[in-house]
């Protein structure tokens, strides 16, 4: 289910069907543990993603895999009785008709994975506050449509389908869980990238107060994009772009919490259409 050129007429009505029920405060549409990806997907299915569990697990990853489709199956998720299965419609790389599969997804899920596989433009969220760290993927698709997945430290992948208005402060909320960010937005440090790492400067003192660091990157179909990580401290909001190979000198803003929500919808890359 991970390779596009085996997707169905029926995987992308699944896939449709999702992104059309987007609303600007979702539900959880589906969750699924690291092993259940891999059991539907392969290892490619989280290797954007993580897998917090299977990483520290100390069994195989076949082994786990094998285990969580049996689950898949008993939950009637995944059809082996080909009696019981839907029509898969023509091949979409192709248009000849599907060959009947082996096993067959629920139709949610179907559609599910068919997004994760084929986005055209992506954004990602890893937050990490002391030693554990979550994450978000925003998969983006053409006229607004997005897929979120929220990866929890123990290896849980949430999906939901919020709107494009609607997503900005929603990861705004992810990032400032504790609501510090202030009301005015402003540069409080520009100068040698070193000294961010001096204890004597000032700068250096309040990002050792962060106590939760985001690393927000975005890019689009053709590789372009953003890197930012932002700050999470006791007082405040702070960013800066963080692109590979930091530049001799850079500059560190707070955000006010306006600020901080206009900062994610800018980041938030646009899809072309078909």
């Amino acid at each position: 289910m991970s390779n596009p050129a085996l997707f169905t007429e029926r995987d992308a009505a699944g896939a449709f069907e999702i992104l059309a029920a987007a609303t600007d405060s979702p539900s959880i549409l589906a969750v699924l543990t690291d092993e259940e990806l891999v059991a539907l997907g392969g290892s490619d299915a989280v290797q954007m993603t993580g897998s917090p569990f299977l990483e520290q697990l100390e069994i195989a990853e076949e082994a786990s895999a094998s285990i969580a489709l049996r689950s898949l199956i008993a939950r009637g998720l995944v059809t082996l009785d080909d009696t019981q299965t839907e029509t898969e419609g023509d091949r979409l790389s192709t248009g000849a008709p599907a060959a009947p599969r082996v096993a067959q997804l629920d139709r949610t899920l179907a559609g599910l994975m068919t997004l994760r596989s084929a986005p055209r433009a992506l954004m990602n969220l890893t937050r990490r506050v002391a030693e554990q760290s979550t994450a978000i993927t925003v998969y983006v698709f053409p006229e607004g449509g997005l897929l979120e997945e929220l990866v929890t430290a123990d290896g849980f992948h949430h999906f939901s389908v919020p709107t494009r208005s609607a997503m900005p402060k929603r990861l705004a909320r992810y990032i400032d869980q504790a609501q510090v960010a202030g009301a005015k937005d402003g540069t409080v440090f520009e100068g040698p990238t070193a000294s961010l790492e001096d204890p004597a400067e000032p700068i250096a003192k309040q990002l050792a107060d962060t106590r939760a660091l985001t690393v927000m990157t975005a890019s689009d179909a053709e590789g372009a994009g953003v890197q930012v990580s932002i700050m999470a401290t006791s007082e405040s909001v702070l960013a800066m772009d963080t692109p590979e190979g930091l530049p001799g000198s850079t500059e560190v803003r707070e955000l006010s919490g306006a600020g901080l929500i206009d900062l994610i919808d800018a980041a938030i890359p646009e899809a072309a259409g078909l």
